[in-house]
């Protein structure tokens, strides 16, 4: 049985889905069709999150045709979110010798980043971004959907400094270098998880990029209720997940989101600033662009 020797981690938000798209891009690295299994976390996402693996056996068959190859991994974000179940998991069926990546966003950032894409998306979300935060604690106890966690999910000082003490091959990558200059970082990736550099690798794509919201509440309720547009859309384009993923849609409907409030922003600055301040001491990297 095949079984990962790399797990990417987290965080939520943070650009993943492009680093898993640029990494299967790889001769040498196996990562499965299905990305985000939070199999180690199932327990903790059960019913608040699309989709989720529990079954062991489903699991390890996502790894069968990864045989021949150096480097086998999956990425799931709510391995940082709930880092505690997650760690016993993954000491339990794959040891401490797995190497562990993540990659970390500005917590203000990514909130109001995860914020739109949920808008977006999920029809549930009917605040403002004021107003969901507000929500969240209510939200969190009403069993909503997690990646409505916008403030708790950019909490990462606990989580990495768990992962840390428990594994000792981490890999850490920051957000706003992977944007600025993605080869150099995903060149550190091949390298910690020891396969061929050279390796020409597309970058000119970005994946789940954010910042769009719908042009007007009409168009959001026509693409996100179940009414005869959308029945009608899904019959011609049956193999969309949805009109949000075609690019058409995209451009004729949606425009760009508005800045984050400036006060939203210092209120969220505040909240984060204590595990910021922590995250800087476990990891030795200056963040206080963070706090600005």
């Amino acid at each position: 049985m095949q079984k990962p020797n790399f797990l990417l981690v987290g965080a939520g938000k943070s650009a993943t889905r492009s680093l898993y798209n640029y990494m299967i891009q790889h001769h040498d690295i196996f990562m499965p069709k299905m990305k985000e299994p939070q199999f180690f976390v199932a327990k903790e996402v059960h019913g608040r999150i699309q989709k989720w693996l529990d079954d062991e056996k489903k699991y390890f068959h996502l790894f069968d045709h990864s045989s021949g190859k150096k480097a086998i991994g999956e990425a799931s974000v709510m391995y940082l979110f709930f880092y505690e179940e997650a760690i016993r998991n993954i000491k339990k069926y794959l040891g401490t010798d797995v190497k562990i990546m993540m990659i970390l966003r500005n917590p203000v950032d990514r909130a109001y980043s995860a914020y739109n894409f949920v808008h977006v998306n999920n029809p549930d979300e009917k605040y403002s971004f004021e107003e969901a935060l507000e929500k969240e604690d209510e939200r969190w106890k009403n069993n909503a959907t997690l990646f409505m966690q916008y403030k708790r999910m950019g909490l990462y000082a606990d989580a990495v400094k768990a992962y840390k003490e428990n594994f000792p091959n981490l890999h850490i990558m920051w957000y706003d270098e992977f944007r600025k200059d993605p080869e150099t970082v995903l060149i550190g990736v091949l390298e910690f998880l020891g396969v061929d550099k050279n390796v020409p690798i597309d970058y000119s794509r970005q994946w789940n990029k954010g910042g769009k919201k719908w042009k007007n509440p009409v168009l959001r309720w026509l693409f996100m209720s179940d009414n005869i547009l959308k029945k009608t859309y899904k019959v011609f384009a049956p193999q969309r997940k949805g009109v949000r993923t075609n690019e058409f849609f995209t451009k004729n409907f949606m425009e760009k989101t508005e800045p984050m409030n400036p006060e939203t922003r210092k209120l969220l600055i505040e909240y984060f600033k204590k595990d910021v301040n922590q995250l800087q001491t476990i990891t030795g990297r200056d963040l206080s662009s963070w706090l600005q």
